[in-house]
Protein backbone atom coordinates (compact mmCIF):
# COMPACT_ATOMS: atom_id res chain seq x y z
CA UNK A 1 0.00 0.00 0.00
CA UNK A 2 3.04 2.38 1.06
CA UNK A 3 4.75 1.50 -2.32
CA UNK A 4 1.62 1.97 -4.24
CA UNK A 5 0.47 5.31 -2.39
CA UNK A 6 3.98 6.73 -3.28
CA UNK A 7 3.75 6.13 -7.06
CA UNK A 8 0.73 7.80 -7.49
CA UNK A 9 2.19 10.44 -5.28
CA UNK A 10 5.08 10.95 -7.62
CA UNK A 11 3.75 13.49 -9.89
CA UNK A 12 2.46 15.11 -7.21
CA UNK A 13 6.50 16.05 -6.01
CA UNK A 14 7.11 16.95 -9.03
CA UNK A 15 4.85 19.50 -9.54
CA UNK A 16 5.59 20.94 -5.84
CA UNK A 17 9.39 20.94 -6.85
CA UNK A 18 8.80 23.55 -9.27
CA UNK A 19 6.48 25.12 -8.13
CA UNK A 20 3.51 24.80 -10.81
CA UNK A 21 -0.30 24.92 -9.74
CA UNK A 22 -2.09 20.97 -9.33
CA UNK A 23 -3.79 20.79 -12.05
CA UNK A 24 -7.92 19.32 -12.58
CA UNK A 25 -8.57 15.84 -11.19
CA UNK A 26 -8.46 13.60 -14.06
CA UNK A 27 -12.03 12.18 -13.85
CA UNK A 28 -11.17 9.93 -16.60
CA UNK A 29 -8.67 8.20 -14.74
CA UNK A 30 -10.87 7.66 -12.10
CA UNK A 31 -13.60 6.09 -14.41
CA UNK A 32 -11.03 3.59 -15.93
CA UNK A 33 -9.79 2.58 -12.56
CA UNK A 34 -13.79 1.90 -11.51
CA UNK A 35 -14.14 -0.11 -14.65
CA UNK A 36 -11.08 -2.11 -14.44
CA UNK A 37 -12.15 -3.18 -10.96
CA UNK A 38 -16.01 -4.23 -12.29
CA UNK A 39 -13.94 -6.06 -15.26
CA UNK A 40 -12.07 -7.91 -12.98
CA UNK A 41 -14.88 -9.81 -11.31
CA UNK A 42 -16.26 -9.98 -14.71
CA UNK A 43 -18.68 -6.73 -14.74
CA UNK A 44 -20.01 -6.56 -17.93
CA UNK A 45 -18.93 -2.85 -19.01
CA UNK A 46 -19.61 -1.04 -22.42
CA UNK A 47 -17.40 0.34 -24.35
CA UNK A 48 -15.69 3.60 -23.26
CA UNK A 49 -15.70 5.06 -27.16
CA UNK A 50 -19.16 5.11 -27.16
CA UNK A 51 -20.78 8.61 -26.61
CA UNK A 52 -24.00 9.12 -24.84
CA UNK A 53 -26.18 9.77 -27.43
CA UNK A 54 -25.16 6.44 -29.06
CA UNK A 55 -25.97 4.60 -25.99
CA UNK A 56 -29.12 5.92 -26.11
CA UNK A 57 -30.50 5.56 -29.52
CA UNK A 58 -30.21 1.35 -28.69
CA UNK A 59 -32.34 0.03 -25.77
CA UNK A 60 -31.20 0.43 -22.18
CA UNK A 61 -29.36 -2.81 -20.38
CA UNK A 62 -27.84 -2.62 -17.27
CA UNK A 63 -24.36 -2.17 -18.60
CA UNK A 64 -25.22 0.72 -20.83
CA UNK A 65 -26.87 2.69 -18.05
CA UNK A 66 -24.12 2.54 -15.71
CA UNK A 67 -22.07 3.61 -18.53
CA UNK A 68 -24.10 6.36 -19.31
CA UNK A 69 -24.14 7.06 -15.74
CA UNK A 70 -20.25 7.62 -15.59
CA UNK A 71 -19.88 9.50 -18.72
CA UNK A 72 -22.98 11.84 -17.45
CA UNK A 73 -23.57 11.73 -14.27
CA UNK A 74 -22.67 15.68 -12.56
CA UNK A 75 -22.92 14.33 -9.27
CA UNK A 76 -20.54 12.08 -9.23
CA UNK A 77 -17.75 14.64 -10.78
CA UNK A 78 -18.79 17.12 -7.29
CA UNK A 79 -17.43 13.91 -5.12
CA UNK A 80 -14.64 13.21 -7.36
CA UNK A 81 -12.92 16.41 -6.30
CA UNK A 82 -12.56 15.86 -3.65
CA UNK A 83 -9.24 14.33 -5.09
CA UNK A 84 -8.37 17.87 -6.38
CA UNK A 85 -8.76 19.25 -2.53
CA UNK A 86 -6.34 16.92 -1.42
CA UNK A 87 -3.76 17.22 -4.50
CA UNK A 88 -3.85 20.77 -3.52
CA UNK A 89 -3.00 19.66 -0.37
CA UNK A 90 0.11 18.75 -1.32
CA UNK A 91 0.98 21.06 -3.48
CA UNK A 92 0.70 23.21 -0.54
CA UNK A 93 2.41 21.34 1.86
CA UNK A 94 5.42 20.98 -0.71
CA UNK A 95 5.74 24.04 -1.60
CA UNK A 96 8.62 26.31 0.05
CA UNK A 97 7.93 28.98 2.36
CA UNK A 98 8.07 32.57 1.38
CA UNK A 99 10.93 34.86 2.77
CA UNK A 100 9.88 37.09 5.14
CA UNK A 101 11.11 40.61 4.40
CA UNK A 102 11.48 43.78 6.82
CA UNK A 103 12.70 46.77 7.02
CA UNK A 104 13.58 50.39 9.23
CA UNK A 105 14.15 53.97 8.38
CA UNK A 106 15.49 55.99 11.22
CA UNK A 107 15.81 60.14 11.71
CA UNK A 108 17.94 61.39 14.04
CA UNK A 109 18.24 64.74 12.92
CA UNK A 110 21.92 65.00 12.38
CA UNK A 111 21.98 64.11 8.82
CA UNK A 112 20.34 61.63 6.36
CA UNK A 113 18.44 58.55 7.77
CA UNK A 114 19.74 55.35 9.28
CA UNK A 115 18.62 52.68 6.86
CA UNK A 116 17.95 48.71 7.42
CA UNK A 117 16.85 46.39 5.58
CA UNK A 118 16.39 42.08 6.47
CA UNK A 119 14.96 38.85 5.13
CA UNK A 120 14.68 35.54 6.70
CA UNK A 121 13.59 32.40 5.77
CA UNK A 122 11.75 29.71 7.81
CA UNK A 123 14.19 27.02 8.66
CA UNK A 124 11.81 24.73 10.15
CA UNK A 125 9.75 24.58 7.82
CA UNK A 126 12.34 23.33 5.38
CA UNK A 127 13.41 20.66 7.79
CA UNK A 128 9.53 19.64 8.27
CA UNK A 129 8.86 19.73 4.37
CA UNK A 130 9.31 16.14 3.26
CA UNK A 131 6.82 15.02 6.73
CA UNK A 132 4.47 17.41 5.37
CA UNK A 133 4.77 15.84 1.55
CA UNK A 134 3.99 12.72 3.61
CA UNK A 135 0.76 13.41 5.47
CA UNK A 136 -0.08 15.02 2.62
CA UNK A 137 0.55 11.91 -0.37
CA UNK A 138 -1.35 10.21 2.16
CA UNK A 139 -4.34 12.07 2.09
CA UNK A 140 -4.11 12.24 -1.76
CA UNK A 141 -4.49 8.12 -1.63
CA UNK A 142 -7.06 8.25 0.77
CA UNK A 143 -9.05 10.58 -1.76
CA UNK A 144 -8.58 8.69 -4.29
CA UNK A 145 -9.67 5.64 -3.34
CA UNK A 146 -12.35 7.08 -2.22
CA UNK A 147 -13.01 8.82 -5.36
CA UNK A 148 -13.14 5.60 -7.29
CA UNK A 149 -15.47 3.96 -4.14
CA UNK A 150 -17.92 6.94 -5.49
CA UNK A 151 -17.46 6.16 -8.85
CA UNK A 152 -18.12 2.26 -8.18
CA UNK A 153 -21.53 3.12 -6.52
CA UNK A 154 -22.85 5.26 -9.44
CA UNK A 155 -22.23 2.48 -11.34
CA UNK A 156 -24.43 -0.18 -9.57
CA UNK A 157 -26.63 1.86 -8.42
CA UNK A 158 -27.65 2.60 -12.17
CA UNK A 159 -27.42 -0.98 -12.62
CA UNK A 160 -30.11 -1.65 -9.67
CA UNK A 161 -32.22 1.15 -10.92
CA UNK A 162 -32.55 -0.48 -14.25
CA UNK A 163 -33.45 -3.99 -12.86
CA UNK A 164 -35.77 -2.18 -10.86
CA UNK A 165 -37.20 -0.72 -14.20
CA UNK A 166 -37.25 -3.66 -15.95
CA UNK A 167 -39.02 -5.73 -13.05
CA UNK A 168 -42.09 -2.84 -13.02
CA UNK A 169 -42.59 -3.01 -16.49
CA UNK A 170 -43.21 -6.49 -16.23
CA UNK A 171 -45.28 -6.48 -13.24
CA UNK A 172 -47.34 -3.28 -15.43
CA UNK A 173 -47.97 -5.88 -17.76
CA UNK A 174 -48.93 -8.38 -16.03
CA UNK A 175 -50.91 -5.79 -13.88
CA UNK A 176 -52.56 -4.61 -17.40
CA UNK A 177 -53.92 -8.93 -17.74
CA UNK A 178 -54.99 -9.45 -14.69
CA UNK A 179 -57.29 -5.63 -15.15
CA UNK A 180 -58.58 -7.31 -18.69
CA UNK A 181 -59.48 -11.03 -16.82
CA UNK A 182 -61.21 -8.90 -13.89
CA UNK A 183 -63.11 -6.51 -16.47
CA UNK A 184 -64.11 -9.32 -18.38
CA UNK A 185 -65.01 -11.46 -14.95
CA UNK A 186 -67.33 -8.11 -14.25
CA UNK A 187 -69.00 -8.06 -17.25
CA UNK A 188 -69.68 -11.59 -17.54
CA UNK A 189 -71.36 -11.13 -14.06
CA UNK A 190 -73.67 -8.13 -15.26
CA UNK A 191 -74.94 -10.74 -17.81
CA UNK A 192 -75.51 -13.16 -15.98
CA UNK A 193 -77.29 -10.80 -13.18
CA UNK A 194 -79.43 -9.85 -15.55
CA UNK A 195 -80.13 -13.10 -16.50
CA UNK A 196 -80.68 -14.22 -13.10
CA UNK A 197 -78.22 -17.10 -13.06
CA UNK A 198 -75.78 -14.85 -10.06
CA UNK A 199 -77.01 -12.98 -6.85
CA UNK A 200 -76.43 -9.62 -6.44
CA UNK A 201 -73.87 -10.77 -3.80
CA UNK A 202 -71.63 -12.30 -6.64
CA UNK A 203 -72.28 -9.06 -9.08
CA UNK A 204 -70.82 -6.87 -6.59
CA UNK A 205 -68.36 -8.83 -5.12
CA UNK A 206 -67.08 -9.26 -8.83
CA UNK A 207 -67.41 -5.66 -9.72
CA UNK A 208 -65.28 -4.93 -6.63
CA UNK A 209 -61.94 -7.24 -7.68
CA UNK A 210 -62.68 -5.31 -10.95
CA UNK A 211 -62.04 -2.12 -9.26
CA UNK A 212 -59.55 -2.82 -6.83
CA UNK A 213 -57.41 -3.97 -9.91
CA UNK A 214 -58.35 -0.80 -11.53
CA UNK A 215 -56.76 1.42 -8.80
CA UNK A 216 -54.06 -1.63 -8.47
CA UNK A 217 -53.07 -0.91 -11.95
CA UNK A 218 -52.40 2.73 -11.69
CA UNK A 219 -50.29 1.92 -8.65
CA UNK A 220 -48.51 -0.13 -11.02
CA UNK A 221 -48.30 2.57 -13.43
CA UNK A 222 -47.03 4.94 -10.78
CA UNK A 223 -44.16 2.15 -9.99
CA UNK A 224 -42.56 2.54 -13.53
CA UNK A 225 -42.70 6.43 -13.77
CA UNK A 226 -40.81 6.34 -10.75
CA UNK A 227 -38.09 3.56 -10.93
CA UNK A 228 -37.98 5.65 -14.91
CA UNK A 229 -37.02 9.01 -13.04
CA UNK A 230 -34.59 7.18 -10.85
CA UNK A 231 -33.14 5.90 -13.89
CA UNK A 232 -33.18 9.41 -15.62
CA UNK A 233 -31.41 11.13 -12.02
CA UNK A 234 -28.78 8.78 -12.21
CA UNK A 235 -27.88 8.75 -15.69
CA UNK A 236 -27.97 12.34 -15.62
CA UNK A 237 -30.56 12.50 -18.28
CA UNK A 238 -33.28 15.52 -18.92
CA UNK A 239 -35.08 16.64 -21.47
CA UNK A 240 -35.45 14.68 -25.01
CA UNK A 241 -32.85 12.52 -23.46
CA UNK A 242 -35.51 11.01 -20.86
CA UNK A 243 -36.95 9.48 -24.06
CA UNK A 244 -35.26 5.87 -24.01
CA UNK A 245 -36.13 2.59 -24.19
CA UNK A 246 -34.47 -0.38 -22.45
CA UNK A 247 -34.56 -3.94 -22.79
CA UNK A 248 -38.28 -5.18 -21.98
CA UNK A 249 -37.52 -8.15 -19.60
CA UNK A 250 -35.77 -9.21 -16.84
CA UNK A 251 -32.90 -11.50 -17.83
CA UNK A 252 -32.56 -14.97 -17.15
CA UNK A 253 -29.53 -15.84 -14.43
CA UNK A 254 -26.31 -16.89 -16.38
CA UNK A 255 -25.36 -20.37 -16.72
CA UNK A 256 -22.42 -19.47 -14.83
CA UNK A 257 -22.42 -18.02 -11.34
CA UNK A 258 -20.12 -16.39 -8.76
CA UNK A 259 -17.52 -18.47 -6.77
CA UNK A 260 -19.54 -18.13 -3.34
CA UNK A 261 -17.39 -19.90 -1.77
CA UNK A 262 -14.33 -17.43 -1.88
CA UNK A 263 -16.69 -14.30 -2.12
CA UNK A 264 -15.68 -13.51 1.63
CA UNK A 265 -12.28 -13.70 1.01
CA UNK A 266 -11.99 -11.73 -1.99
CA UNK A 267 -14.49 -8.92 -0.57
CA UNK A 268 -11.76 -8.48 2.27
CA UNK A 269 -8.88 -8.61 -0.44
CA UNK A 270 -10.16 -6.21 -2.38
CA UNK A 271 -11.80 -3.88 -0.32
CA UNK A 272 -11.48 -0.36 -1.28
CA UNK A 273 -13.41 0.82 2.17
CA UNK A 274 -10.66 -0.95 4.26
CA UNK A 275 -7.90 0.77 1.48
CA UNK A 276 -9.64 4.15 2.51
CA UNK A 277 -9.14 3.36 6.14
CA UNK A 278 -5.20 2.08 5.96
CA UNK A 279 -4.88 5.14 4.47
CA UNK A 280 -6.52 7.48 6.59
CA UNK A 281 -4.69 5.88 9.51
CA UNK A 282 -1.36 6.34 7.76
CA UNK A 283 -2.59 9.62 7.46
CA UNK A 284 -3.34 10.45 11.01
CA UNK A 285 0.41 8.63 11.96
CA UNK A 286 1.84 11.18 9.65
CA UNK A 287 0.88 13.79 11.06
CA UNK A 288 1.04 12.85 14.71
CA UNK A 289 4.90 12.51 13.58
CA UNK A 290 5.15 15.86 12.07
CA UNK A 291 3.38 17.66 15.30
CA UNK A 292 5.46 15.69 17.61
CA UNK A 293 9.13 17.08 15.54
CA UNK A 294 7.30 20.60 15.31
CA UNK A 295 6.54 20.45 18.84
CA UNK A 296 10.37 20.60 20.09
CA UNK A 297 12.10 21.65 17.42
CA UNK A 298 12.47 25.60 17.79
CA UNK A 299 11.47 27.69 15.11
CA UNK A 300 14.30 29.14 13.55
CA UNK A 301 14.62 31.70 11.09
CA UNK A 302 17.58 32.51 9.32
CA UNK A 303 18.86 35.06 6.26
CA UNK A 304 21.21 38.46 6.27
CA UNK A 305 20.51 41.69 7.43
CA UNK A 306 21.92 44.83 5.92
CA UNK A 307 22.10 48.89 7.74
CA UNK A 308 23.30 51.72 6.63
CA UNK A 309 24.34 54.24 8.38
CA UNK A 310 27.52 56.43 7.19
CA UNK A 311 28.41 53.25 5.33
CA UNK A 312 26.46 50.28 4.54
CA UNK A 313 26.90 46.75 7.35
CA UNK A 314 25.46 43.20 5.95
CA UNK A 315 25.56 40.49 8.56
CA UNK A 316 23.75 37.29 9.47
CA UNK A 317 20.16 37.62 10.89
CA UNK A 318 19.11 34.82 12.76
CA UNK A 319 14.98 34.90 14.56
CA UNK A 320 14.46 32.04 17.10
CA UNK A 321 11.21 30.57 19.12
CA UNK A 322 11.48 28.78 21.79
CA UNK A 323 9.41 25.74 22.43
CA UNK A 324 9.24 26.42 26.51
CA UNK A 325 5.87 27.02 27.03
CA UNK A 326 3.77 24.65 24.37
CA UNK A 327 5.45 21.71 22.53
CA UNK A 328 2.82 20.44 20.24
CA UNK A 329 0.76 18.55 22.77
CA UNK A 330 -2.76 19.12 21.53
CA UNK A 331 -2.01 18.66 18.42
CA UNK A 332 0.06 15.32 19.10
CA UNK A 333 -3.14 14.11 21.35
CA UNK A 334 -5.35 15.05 18.01
CA UNK A 335 -3.75 13.07 15.57
CA UNK A 336 -3.33 10.39 18.30
CA UNK A 337 -6.78 10.08 18.77
CA UNK A 338 -7.81 9.91 14.83
CA UNK A 339 -5.26 7.02 14.80
CA UNK A 340 -7.52 4.95 17.34
CA UNK A 341 -10.35 6.53 15.48
CA UNK A 342 -9.38 4.49 12.42
CA UNK A 343 -8.27 1.43 14.05
CA UNK A 344 -11.54 1.14 15.40
CA UNK A 345 -13.23 2.04 11.85
CA UNK A 346 -10.85 -0.53 10.37
CA UNK A 347 -11.83 -3.63 12.38
CA UNK A 348 -15.90 -2.14 11.82
CA UNK A 349 -15.53 -2.01 8.37
CA UNK A 350 -13.85 -5.55 8.12
CA UNK A 351 -16.79 -7.36 10.18
CA UNK A 352 -19.20 -5.32 8.06
CA UNK A 353 -17.59 -6.69 4.51
CA UNK A 354 -17.57 -10.00 5.74
CA UNK A 355 -20.97 -9.89 7.19
CA UNK A 356 -22.37 -8.46 3.83
CA UNK A 357 -20.42 -10.94 2.17
CA UNK A 358 -21.81 -13.93 3.78
CA UNK A 359 -25.49 -12.57 3.92
CA UNK A 360 -25.34 -11.45 0.04
CA UNK A 361 -23.98 -15.03 -0.81
CA UNK A 362 -27.05 -16.50 0.74
CA UNK A 363 -29.17 -14.55 -1.12
CA UNK A 364 -28.28 -14.89 -3.84
CA UNK A 365 -28.10 -19.19 -3.74
CA UNK A 366 -31.45 -18.62 -2.48
CA UNK A 367 -32.70 -16.41 -4.66
CA UNK A 368 -31.40 -18.05 -7.61
CA UNK A 369 -33.18 -21.07 -6.64
CA UNK A 370 -36.20 -20.14 -6.08
CA UNK A 371 -35.64 -18.59 -9.98
CA UNK A 372 -35.54 -21.75 -11.16
CA UNK A 373 -38.25 -24.03 -9.01
CA UNK A 374 -40.52 -20.96 -10.33
CA UNK A 375 -39.03 -22.15 -13.81
CA UNK A 376 -38.91 -26.05 -13.24
CA UNK A 377 -42.30 -26.56 -11.43
CA UNK A 378 -44.59 -23.52 -10.44
CA UNK A 379 -44.80 -21.75 -13.84
CA UNK A 380 -45.05 -25.15 -15.73
CA UNK A 381 -48.17 -26.37 -13.06
CA UNK A 382 -50.25 -23.07 -13.48
CA UNK A 383 -49.72 -23.59 -17.22
CA UNK A 384 -51.04 -26.93 -17.05
CA UNK A 385 -54.03 -25.69 -15.00
CA UNK A 386 -55.15 -22.77 -17.02
CA UNK A 387 -55.54 -25.70 -20.30
CA UNK A 388 -56.86 -28.13 -17.54
CA UNK A 389 -59.57 -25.14 -16.79
CA UNK A 390 -59.85 -23.76 -20.72
CA UNK A 391 -60.58 -27.56 -21.43
CA UNK A 392 -62.89 -28.24 -18.08
CA UNK A 393 -64.83 -25.30 -19.59
CA UNK A 394 -65.17 -26.35 -23.18
CA UNK A 395 -67.02 -29.20 -21.46
CA UNK A 396 -69.38 -27.32 -19.43
CA UNK A 397 -67.56 -28.77 -16.29
CA UNK A 398 -66.59 -25.32 -14.87
CA UNK A 399 -67.98 -21.62 -15.42
CA UNK A 400 -66.19 -18.82 -16.88
CA UNK A 401 -65.38 -17.33 -13.73
CA UNK A 402 -63.28 -20.50 -12.80
CA UNK A 403 -61.46 -19.97 -16.05
CA UNK A 404 -60.85 -16.39 -15.51
CA UNK A 405 -59.47 -17.64 -11.85
CA UNK A 406 -57.51 -19.78 -13.26
CA UNK A 407 -55.71 -17.40 -15.47
CA UNK A 408 -55.46 -14.69 -12.13
CA UNK A 409 -53.73 -17.49 -10.96
CA UNK A 410 -51.44 -17.79 -13.49
CA UNK A 411 -50.38 -14.10 -13.90
CA UNK A 412 -50.25 -13.96 -9.96
CA UNK A 413 -47.65 -16.72 -10.21
CA UNK A 414 -45.66 -14.89 -13.25
CA UNK A 415 -45.77 -11.74 -11.09
CA UNK A 416 -44.00 -13.53 -8.39
CA UNK A 417 -41.68 -14.95 -10.54
CA UNK A 418 -40.18 -11.24 -11.50
CA UNK A 419 -39.48 -10.97 -8.33
CA UNK A 420 -37.93 -13.37 -7.59
CA UNK A 421 -36.10 -12.42 -11.00
CA UNK A 422 -35.21 -8.99 -9.39
CA UNK A 423 -34.31 -10.29 -5.89
CA UNK A 424 -31.70 -12.12 -7.78
CA UNK A 425 -30.40 -9.71 -9.49
CA UNK A 426 -30.09 -7.52 -6.88
CA UNK A 427 -28.21 -9.79 -5.08
CA UNK A 428 -25.89 -10.63 -7.63
CA UNK A 429 -25.22 -6.81 -8.16
CA UNK A 430 -24.03 -6.26 -4.96
CA UNK A 431 -22.31 -9.35 -5.00
CA UNK A 432 -20.45 -7.54 -7.93
CA UNK A 433 -20.05 -4.37 -6.02
CA UNK A 434 -18.44 -6.39 -2.89
CA UNK A 435 -15.92 -8.06 -5.54
CA UNK A 436 -15.39 -4.70 -7.27
CA UNK A 437 -13.95 -3.25 -3.38
CA UNK A 438 -17.42 -1.55 -2.43
CA UNK A 439 -20.13 -2.40 0.14
CA UNK A 440 -23.53 -1.28 -0.67
CA UNK A 441 -23.71 1.56 1.28
CA UNK A 442 -19.98 2.82 1.99
CA UNK A 443 -18.79 2.57 5.51
CA UNK A 444 -15.52 4.87 4.82
CA UNK A 445 -17.91 7.82 5.26
CA UNK A 446 -17.48 6.51 8.70
CA UNK A 447 -14.45 7.98 9.30
CA UNK A 448 -15.09 11.31 7.35
CA UNK A 449 -15.86 13.06 10.65
CA UNK A 450 -12.19 12.93 11.68
CA UNK A 451 -11.11 15.25 9.07
CA UNK A 452 -7.27 15.87 8.82
CA UNK A 453 -5.94 19.32 10.15
CA UNK A 454 -3.92 21.42 7.95
CA UNK A 455 -0.46 19.83 6.97
CA UNK A 456 1.34 23.45 6.10
CA UNK A 457 -0.12 25.91 8.09
CA UNK A 458 2.08 27.90 10.94
CA UNK A 459 2.11 26.46 14.31
CA UNK A 460 0.35 27.95 16.94
CA UNK A 461 1.43 28.64 20.72
CA UNK A 462 -1.00 31.19 21.57
CA UNK A 463 -3.44 30.08 24.43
Amino acid sequence: MTRLASARSAPLLVMAAFGCSPAAVDYSALQSAAVARQRGVGVDVAGEDEEVRALLAKPLTPATAARIALLNNPGVRAQVEAVGIAEADFFAAGSLPNPVVGGALRFDGHGGPEIEIEALVNLSQLVLLPARRGVAAAGVAAARAEAIGAVLDLSFEARRALFQYQAARQSLDLSRTVLAALSAEAHAADVLRESGAITELEQVQRQALFEEARLGFQAAELRVAAARERVNALLGLFGAETRWEATPELPRPPTKELPLDTLERRAIERSLDLAVSRERFRHAAEQANVARVEGFLPELRAGVSAERGEEWSIGPAVELELPLLYQGQGEVASAHARMRAERHVHTDIAVRVRAAAREVALRLEASRAAVAYFERVLLPLRRRALEQSQLQYNAMQIGVFDLLQARRDQVETERAFVDALLDYWIARTDAEQLLSGRLTASPAAVGAASAPVPVNGSRSRTH
